[in-house]
């Protein structure tokens, strides 16, 4: 859940995403307003902008009208309202008369012809679209989304100023790698003992805040063994970026199917009682100090952390209650199934 809020957080205060977000919401509702609220209505139209089919079943009837009505002048504004090409159209139907009698289409002709229908083309009224009386309601939510969607990019880019120029979840994942790179991993060897199957380290930079890193353990010849990793467990206060007061360090067996977890946390989480009993339903709490030594045993792996380096963050929260960096090393021997307190015996390097 923490995750699906981070993401939505995240693309919140995204203005590229919010860009196309207040684009694609003004569209919508532009097509929403001009095909179903509001749709443009045409009125006093005229016979000519009529298909052309239309237009010959229009003349057919004018045909009918003057051989019933012998009407000539209303057989002429009938002509005429077809345009230049109703001679075409009158052609159309001398070619295919259908069920019309060949001597009422050419009464007909003789009637219109006598005036070309350039000259009442004048008298034809134009067209006019009927302008919704409410379109300016239309404009204005095109307006509003604009003026939302920059309010939202103003709003990203004030808050990053107020922050003075904070770290962000990208430059936060890149220091944590430039850190990562400079620790240097004890040698066994030289002490006498057998080196771990693997050594791992991973860092956490405040601002991180989906910082979550598993890796894979395996054995020499490629076999699947289990996992283990580091990741996020308690923030304290609000706002961004995520204030980290507690991490869960983790072991994943494949053979015993067996998890086994401790809590690292801060000076603060782990001397304040409220916030250390509701940990402890994580997993065995350990205090975070440079150097601190942890194990997590299961039947057939060990992992020894330590933690390499780390420091708290400044602010108006409790002091040691939050950190600005964590670096932890994971080393991976096979495990005869001692116990914890059996199955290392620490040594200061």
């Amino acid at each position: 859940m923490d995750r699906v809020r981070d993401s939505f957080n995240k693309g919140i205060n995204s203005p590229p995403i919010m860009t196309a977000v207040g684009v694609v919401v003004g569209i919508i509702l532009g097509l929403v307003w001009a095909y179903l609220i509001s749709p443009a209505q045409f009125i006093d139209g005229n016979i000519e902008q009529l298909r052309d089919d239309l237009k010959v079943e229009y003349l057919r009837m004018a045909i009918d009208s003057y051989a019933l009505n012998q009407d000539a002048s209303l057989a002429e504004s009938s002509y005429n309202q077809l345009g230049e090409n109703a001679s075409t159209y009158l052609s159309d139907i001398e070619f295919n008369p259908a069920d019309q009698l060949i001597s009422d289409i050419d009464s007909f002709r003789d009637v219109v012809e006598m005036t070309s229908p350039l000259d009442v083309l004048e008298d034809i009224p134009p067209v006019t679209e009927e302008e919704p009386s409410d379109n300016n309601l239309l404009k204005w939510a095109l307006l509003v989304t604009v003026v939302l969607a920059g309010a939202l990019v103003a709003r990203y880019f004030l808050a990053k100023r107020a922050k003075g120029g904070g770290i962000t979840p990208k430059s936060a994942s890149s220091m944590a790698q430039e850190i990562t790179a400079k620790i240097d991993s004890p040698e066994y060897d030289g002490k006498g003992e057998s080196p771990p199957m693997h050594q791992f380290v991973t860092t956490y930079v405040l601002g991180d805040n989906l910082f979550d890193d598993s890796f894979s353990i395996e054995s020499a010849a490629g076999e699947f063994l289990g996992e283990c990793g580091v990741g996020i467990s308690e923030a304290i206060g609000v706002g961004e970026p995520k204030r980290v007061t507690a991490f869960e360090v983790w072991l994943f067996d494949q053979n015993d199917i067996k998890t086994v977890t401790k809590v690292l946390m801060s000076g603060h989480a782990f001397y304040d009682d409220g916030i250390r009993s509701e940990l402890e339903k994580k997993g065995e709490p350990v205090l975070a100090d440079p150097g601190v030594e942890f194990v997590l045993n299961t039947n057939n792996l060990q992992v020894i952390g330590r933690v390499m380096d780390m420091g708290y963050g400044d602010g108006p929260l409790p002091e040691e209650s939050f950190f600005e960096r964590l670096s932890i090393e994971l080393s991976v021997w096979p495990s005869n199934g001692a116990s914890e307190t059996e199955a290392f015996e620490f040594d200061e390097f």
